[in-house]
């Protein structure tokens, strides 16, 4: 088995975890709404550009996490037990994309936050400066 398996293998949980990160963070209940229709948590960039349009402003930045995980080792008696796990650490890249929408003087100025490509929260900030749409 190659070694690029073999991380991949060794490292798979804790990727799992990374995708389980994603999954809680887009159970919440945020949405928006535009021209009718709503976007909401978990919905790609193109989902949502597609029923919002360009966003007024955009920006990018990548964070580095650290997760830990239980993975599959071989097995050691400890204290009287058998122990077939341990714990593995792994740096990863998480790509975060925020984008501003302002609908204009009669609504809110609104900022979505993607990672990894999926709507992950809004937030409302003050009222837009632009003419109303």
């Amino acid at each position: 088995m190659s070694q690029a398996h073999k991380n991949h293998y060794r490292f798979g949980p804790l990727l799992l975890a990374l995708a389980g990160l994603s999954v809680s963070a887009s159970a919440r209940a945020d949405s928006l709404g535009c021209d009718g229709r709503i976007v909401s948590s978990g919905d790609s960039r193109y989902e949502v550009k597609a029923v919002c349009g360009e966003p007024d402003d955009a920006s990018q930045r990548v964070e580095y996490r650290t997760l830990s995980g239980r993975v599959a080792g071989p097995c050691v008696r400890e204290g009287g037990k058998l122990r077939c796990s341990q714990t593995r650490e792994q740096v990863v890249e998480v790509v975060i994309d925020e984008w501003l929408y302002d609908f204009g003087k009669n609504r809110f100025i609104e900022y979505l936050t993607f990672e990894q490509g999926h709507l992950v929260s809004v937030r409302a900030g003050s009222y837009g400066h632009k003419p109303a749409r």
